[in-house]
């Protein structure tokens, strides 16, 4: 049988689990990029620009979504020609050009962060423990893949300074000291804009409560 091709443990037949997930995930991305003129990756930055709520230098850019750089330069100039960016200098350094959304742009963008409704519906018929379970799940094998340099790190709760973890989030909320907010498990954020990255003490020590 085909699954037997990652092992037939718990580890073989999650991978080949998270490997369907993708190839769903690719289709839907090229279904949705096709009827909208564009690439995948070109709305993956469209999307990246909006969620940073300001202008990102090209270094930035490949460094967010893992692109090469020439890869990174290629889309920006194609999404510049269709006026969805504009390349501007980076108001820190005259020298360097720092890309931003348009006004066709933000509008593409916003359509482009809608793709992924169809994998949002699936997992909106879990039940709610179910969710947070999978959530704290994929929070944690982030985490690991970012310590293996196979993705890039993320602006996410748990590396950040300001997040006071808890050892039972059910009983003792989480909580964000900067905006004083209680988390839950599925309130912690993979992405904020308000990030202040910990030292690698303190990351280890919330990581090791997270964990348990």
């Amino acid at each position: 049988m085909s699954e037997g091709v990652y092992g037939e443990q718990a580890t073989g037949r999650v991978t080949h689990s998270l490997l369907r997930l993708s190839t769903a995930m690719r289709s839907q991305a090229w279904e949705w990029a096709e009827g909208a003129g564009l690439t995948p990756t070109q709305g993956e930055i469209l999307v990246l620009l909006m969620q940073r709520k300001g202008p990102m230098r090209l270094g930035e850019i490949a460094r967010e979504t893992a692109l090469t750089a020439a890869t990174t330069s290629d889309a920006v100039s194609t999404l510049e020609s269709k006026g969805l960016v504009e390349k501007r200098r980076a108001l820190d350094d005259g020298r360097a050009l720092a890309v931003r959304l348009t006004a066709r742009g933000r509008t593409s963008a916003k359509r482009a962060a809608q793709w992924p409704d169809f994998l949002a519906k699936a997992v909106g018929t879990l039940r709610d423990d179910e969710q947070a379970l999978f959530y704290r799940t994929l929070l944690k094998t982030v985490h690991q893949l970012e310590a293996q340099d196979d993705i890039p790190p993320h602006r996410m709760c748990l590396t950040c300074t300001h997040f006071e973890p808890s050892k039972n989030a059910k009983k003792t909320p989480h909580h964000c000291a900067l905006l004083n907010l209680k988390m839950s498990d599925t309130d912690v954020r993979l992405d904020c804009s308000v990030y202040e990255a910990a030292d690698v003490a303190t990351q280890k020590k919330t990581w090791k409560i997270y964990a348990q």
